[in-house]
């Protein structure tokens, strides 16, 4: 496998196509955070990689407190305050957690201990904002052949009736080790597990909100508290 560095098989890819769809993802994870972030608000980034997205949410505003977390990717940037666990991170401290393209590399444990993290260090209001990608529809072609192209191979590690399977949706068995592959991770499933713990408000997929997950390449979901759902309902005024 070929040297890649994070940027150069994302935002800075050289296939045009994927370089388009990272680039959108990140400008809707960059406006998602912002808007639902209030002023002198706290912002920590789970899997937040080099810390490219705190960093430009940091040029963006300048009053937000920006923390990272990262157990498997070393920061470039030394003004964004890196966490060395979630268990630094005090009680009902942050206003948004965000998880973006990482949680598809998880365990279930892992799945598990995050949403009890969240759960735990998100404010009463505070809002859980997760992108994934979307492995099933018509997005898995392209993104078979790019992960071709980009490691120099001529086979991938879908078979051909897995990818047929994709397309129309139908799942197809993940390897055991999540770490270094998006084979097989259904968003669905995820989003189900989310539920349990928290108000899914708002789902938008991407680069175009206006198109069917089927034809969308990521999946983004922002969540809230079950507990301060039910407060706003009672504190709902009534209509006659």
């Amino acid at each position: 496998m070929r040297d890649i560095s994070y940027e150069q098989q994302t935002v800075n890819s050289s296939n045009v196509l994927a370089r388009y769809a990272h680039r959108t993802r990140m400008a809707v994870a960059l406006r998602l955070t912002n808007q639902h972030c209030p002023e002198f608000g706290t912002v920590v980034d789970f899997g937040s990689g080099p810390g490219l997205l705190l960093l430009m949410l940091g040029e963006l505003r300048r009053d937000v407190r920006l923390v990272g977390y990262d157990p498997y990717m070393s920061p470039l940037h030394p003004e964004i305050r890196y966490a060395e666990s979630m268990h630094m991170l005090d009680d009902e401290s942050v206003d948004v957690l965000t998880a973006f393209e990482v949680c598809e590399h998880l365990y279930a444990h892992e799945i598990d201990q995050l949403l009890e993290d969240a759960a735990r260090i998100m404010k009463p209001d505070g809002t859980f904002i997760i992108s994934v990608p979307i492995m099933y529809g018509f997005a898995i072609v392209p993104k078979v052949l790019n992960w071709m192209w980009r490691h120099r191979k001529t086979h991938t590690e879908y078979h051909i009736e897995e990818i047929l399977l994709s397309m129309v949706g139908v799942r197809v068995i993940r390897p055991q080790n999540p770490r270094t592959t998006h084979k097989g991770f259904d968003f669905r499933n995820l989003r189900d597990t989310v539920a349990k713990r928290f108000t899914v408000e708002h789902v938008r997929h991407s680069p175009f909100s206006w198109l069917p997950w089927w034809l969308s390449s990521q999946y983004f979901f922002i969540c809230r508290s079950r507990n301060h759902v039910r407060r706003e309902s009672r504190q709902a005024p009534r209509t006659s």
